[in-house]
């Protein structure tokens, strides 16, 4: 029996795959799964509305290694019927990728582990205009912006060219919708995420802050 390889369009593949039904709030709530998987202390959130829309997730978790980190922006990087200790969440290798790149045409990763500084972007008009599959390489990480915030260890989880919301332009009306979106986010995080901010007993306690405000536990069982 013959056989023959059929590799998707790159373009197509590409946006196709961020069309799965994420909410910002979502989207948002799966980044920092992978910050808490990584043993992050700290967890900041910016969202920023000029000079362009942009959201940056930045952790002081472990990190990744080149090795690491090109597996990490590989999609399908990981076989979800591996065994994985019952902390790790990110069970397809999919997360990351099609939760930013749902809210974004612009994926920028920075990460440093063992004083190794590693960087990549996934860009939808990048691939449109080559139509395969090439992740960017910054000549210089530290030049990303908001990689001057890592410590000795983390990442940095850029979000640009926002399209997650409808009819996002530079109007004075698209800059209050962001910002109505981004509360809607702090009431989801503090939701979800609770246990952990409030440090219950069997899990690590985490700091959550989005542009500056720490977030505060919500359990809805404890009016």
């Amino acid at each position: 029996m013959k056989e023959i390889t059929l590799v998707p369009p790159a373009k197509s593949f590409f946006e196709s795959m961020r069309d799965i039904g994420y909410t910002m709030e979502t989207a948002l709530a799966d980044i920092i799964d992978n910050s808490i998987t990584a043993q992050a202390k700290t967890i900041d959130i910016f969202a920023d509305v000029k000079p362009d829309h942009r959201v940056c997730v930045i952790d002081d978790g472990y990190g990744m290694s080149r090795y690491e980190f090109h597996e990490g922006m590989r999609y399908a990087s990981k076989d979800p019927r591996d065994v994985r200790h019952r902390s790790d969440l990110g069970r397809f290798g999919l997360g990351l990728k099609l939760a930013s790149l749902s809210q974004c045409k612009k994926l920028t990763v920075v990460t440093r582990k063992n004083g190794q500084t590693n960087a990549g972007i996934w860009d939808q008009d990048h691939i449109d205009q080559k139509n395969d599959w090439s992740l960017q390489i910054p000549d210089d990480p530290t030049l990303v912006p908001y990689a001057d915030m890592l410590g000795g260890s983390g990442t940095v989880v850029l979000w640009e060219k926002l399209d997650g919301i409808e009819d996002l332009t530079e109007s004075d009306h698209s800059q209050t919708e962001f910002l109505s979106r981004i509360n809607d986010c702090r009431s989801h995080l503090e939701l979800v995420f609770h246990r952990f901010i409030s440090g219950e007993r069997g899990l690590k306690k985490c700091t959550i802050s989005l542009n500056n405000l720490p977030l505060e536990p919500f359990d809805p069982f404890h009016q």
